[in-house]
């Protein structure tokens, strides 16, 4: 099979999404023909182009000059529409990475030169609160209908599909290399380690994770534990300014994929607040290492938490729902660590499990397969 992969910025932003794209692609470039088609916007650049390169392998890389709208993603530069078709006809499907508004306009004008079958990758979806997400949501739903296939991560946008009346919807999760994030060792530490890792940015609760930390200083007073936050953002001035006030907060910034797994492995439990997820990689790397995970009961996160078994699931915003709960598994540990010891296994083993890239992209293929040839067996 020859497939592409569409998003309208470049990889070098290394967000979940375009992590997502490398690993999948690389993954299937070993039995297929794959390509990722970007743009050379950057709001920010978390890797460079060098580093990037070796993790691509045999994947083929298209970048083509944007221009940006005062609002939405960057567009492809007009100059370079044409080759842009030129390299989507030339790969049997096209997998186009949405909501990207206004690209799904600008493909929608464009359908009729578009030979190749096209499946929408749900990894977010709007958000109704947002007035402009709002607004944009019935074009967004009419031009929905160009493509032949959807696939979605969580179980709300799949539903959300159906809702609308679409047939052809895969509901395929995120997938984790559970080879590279292993299980944590026990760590002989004196401190609770609790780690948030992702963009810091109002979606992903950055705020909300601000007043937990200040809750649990303030008021509950544990003197052993310990905030870890990785990641770079709007809000990193906000961290740091965090990290000034409470001795027990390091921020270490944005990290390195090569880092990473020891990061995970020198935590004990994992805090995800986020407002809005489509099913967070970060999640998943940490409960593959085996770190219970308390975090928002927000579709996405609600997917990969298995309430009151893998971690903890909280109202949006329930300051003292999650301090409560982040106390409980402190006293877990303190009074049982063989105990906690064994719910981190069980955190990791139902990931690998259910989430092993292996697992994952065998029906992400079969996904492909079945938008080119049609039903498979």
């Amino acid at each position: 099979m020859r497939i592409c992969f569409f998003k309208p910025n470049s990889l070098t932003e290394w967000g979940g999404t375009e992590i997502w794209m490398v690993e999948v692609s690389r993954r299937l470039s070993e039995h297929h023909e794959v390509g990722i088609v970007g743009l050379k916007h950057v709001e920010v650049r978390r890797i460079s182009p060098s580093r990037l390169k070796p993790l691509l392998n045999h994947v083929n890389y298209y970048e083509f000059p944007s221009v940006k709208p005062p609002v939405g993603f960057a567009l492809p530069n007009p100059l370079y529409i044409s080759q842009l078709l030129n390299i989507f006809n030339s790969y049997d499907l096209v997998y186009v990475i949405v909501p990207s508004g206004p690209i799904e306009i600008l493909l929608y004008l464009l359908k009729l030169k578009i030979r190749s079958s096209l499946i929408a990758g749900f990894h977010s979806i709007l958000r109704p609160e947002v007035l402009l997400h709002k607004l944009y949501s019935p074009l967004f739903n009419k031009t929905l209908s160009i493509f032949n296939f959807y696939h979605v991560l969580n179980r709300s946008i799949y539903l959300y599909l159906k809702k609308l009346g679409f047939s052809n919807v895969f509901h395929i999760p995120n997938g984790v290399d559970t080879a590279t994030f292993q299980l944590s060792p026990m760590l002989s530490t004196d401190s609770f380690n609790i780690l948030f890792s992702g963009r810091l940015r109002e979606s992903k609760g950055t705020d909300i994770l601000v007043e937990i930390i200040s809750y649990i200083n303030e008021k509950l007073k544990i003197p052993d534990i310990k905030f870890i936050i990785a990641g770079s953002g709007p809000l990193e001035e906000v961290i740091k300014r965090l990290a000034r006030k409470y001795r027990n907060v390091h921020y270490l910034g944005f990290i390195t994929p090569k880092a990473l797994p020891n990061i995970y492995r020198n935590a004990h439990l994992f805090l995800i607040p986020s407002k809005m997820e489509g099913m967070p990689l970060s999640l998943l790397e940490a409960q593959s290492c085996g770190l219970p995970a308390v975090g928002s009961n927000v579709p996405g996160v609600s997917d990969v938490i298995v309430n009151g078994r893998t971690g903890r699931l909280i109202y949006p915003g329930d300051v003292e729902g999650y301090a409560n709960a982040i106390k409980d598994y402190y006293e877990l540990w303190r009074s049982s660590p063989n105990r906690y010891r064994e719910l981190s296994r069980y955190v990791r083993e139902y990931i690998v499990n259910n989430y092993d890239w292996n697992t994952i992209v065998s029906k992400l293929e079969k996904m492909f397969k079945e938008t080119i040839y049609g039903r498979v067996n």
